[in-house]
């Protein structure tokens, strides 16, 4: 079994993701669905003699002392791979993302033009959630390549382990990875404030320490893009919250209040047959002076029915969902499948109007 000829599948099959595991034949998730390749089941042997094959000594040994660790692989002309190294009642498993080489455009990925205009932001905190797969990495990188591409910026990724590569362009790009070049990412975004960046890429902000110095950086002037674990804006902004004391939260509504620039939630949706793959189905909230006021008083709960209303390229997933279905992009099932309120997603396919049914998508 050969670990470079896996990942060479793995992307010739269009596959997001490569999984590893004792007792089971190598297996690729291809548009959402795990398929097995056609091998024999692995041994604890077959896996170990797998993962020397790709990880280096600093993995191997973070490997040893943690029982996991993560980092990339490169296979030139192929694709780049983030990898994770873990332990299953006592067997070592692989999961290997693949990361294409060639970077979509914004059009090429069918996201909404509402993300361009977030893009070029000259300041502020641009957060994209969504569930892990839900193509967060591939959403920003399209806005990073598309500064890349037009502005003359300084531009620095921070990230755990490095995924997309921007070869500097327009702009002046430099990747900092968490454990080779930084020892975490609040310390690597603390240091970037002093490296004259214009725009920092933070692969996710994980605490209240990385977030407060994220707030701080686009207070100072930046555009700051990273990611949170989150299922949409409302959700995102709870968990902001949380992330701080109770007597640190009235600072923190006034600085997400002036310094958000927009919260962009992400999933994916299987495309109407005859075509293949997925499309992103986008929650996008921006920082208006309605949402700003909002999340100053701490009406959180409000946010949905704000962006209900569209205004400034606003929208909610159930939304877009309903706009894919009457594009002929998805089919019902798969907007139903996906929506927040499934209901109200069938009534708008049936053509009543969002005002009609505010009360139900904001549930």
């Amino acid at each position: 079994m050969n670990m470079q000829k896996l990942l060479q599948a793995t992307v010739q099959f269009k596959a997001s993701d490569l999984h590893v595991q004792v007792g089971s034949p190598p297996t690729a998730r291809v548009d959402g669905t795990m398929v097995p390749f056609d091998a024999p089941p692995l041994s604890p042997e077959d896996v170990r003699e797998l993962v020397g094959q790709v990880a280096g000594a600093a993995a191997l040994e973070r490997l040893e002392r943690d029982l996991s660790c993560d980092f990339s692989h490169f296979i030139p002309d192929v694709a780049r791979f983030r990898i994770n190294v873990f332990q299953e009642q006592g067997n070592l498993c692989i999961v290997a993302r693949s990361i294409p080489l060639e970077i979509k455009s914004f059009d090429q990925l069918a996201l909404p033009s509402v993300l361009q205009e977030i893009a070029e932001e000259h300041r502020g905190l641009v957060l994209v959630t969504g569930t892990t797969g839900s193509g967060k990495s591939t959403t920003l990188a399209a806005m990073i390549d598309h500064l890349n591409r037009t502005r003359r910026l300084r531009i620095v990724t921070i990230e755990d382990p490095i995924e997309f590569v921007h070869t500097s362009r327009k702009s002046l790009v430099a990747h900092r990875e968490v454990g080779r070049d930084t020892p975490s990412f609040a310390e690597s975004l603390k240091r970037a404030l002093r490296q004259d960046p214009d725009v920092i890429l933070v692969g996710e902000l994980r605490d209240a320490e990385t977030m407060r110095i994220a707030l701080q950086a686009a207070d100072t002037g930046h555009l700051v893009f990273s990611t949170v674990h989150t299922t949409n804006a409302s959700f995102t902004m709870q968990r902001i919250v949380s992330m701080f004391s109770a007597d640190e939260r009235d600072l923190l509504k006034v600085q997400l209040a002036t310094n958000l620039a927009a919260v962009v939630s992400q999933r994916l949706a299987v495309r109407k047959a005859p075509a293949t793959g997925r499309l992103p189905v986008l929650e996008v909230m921006r920082n208006t002076a309605v949402v700003s006021k909002e999340i100053l008083d701490g009406e959180i709960t409000n946010l949905p029915q704000v962006i209900a209303s569209r205004d400034a390229g606003m929208q909610l997933f159930d939304q877009h969902l309903t706009d894919l279905y009457k594009q002929g992009a998805i089919r019902g099932t798969e907007a139903l499948r996906l929506a927040t309120n499934p209901e109200a997603v069938a009534l708008m396919m049936r053509g009543m109007s969002t005002r009609d049914i505010a009360a139900g998508l904001i549930q």
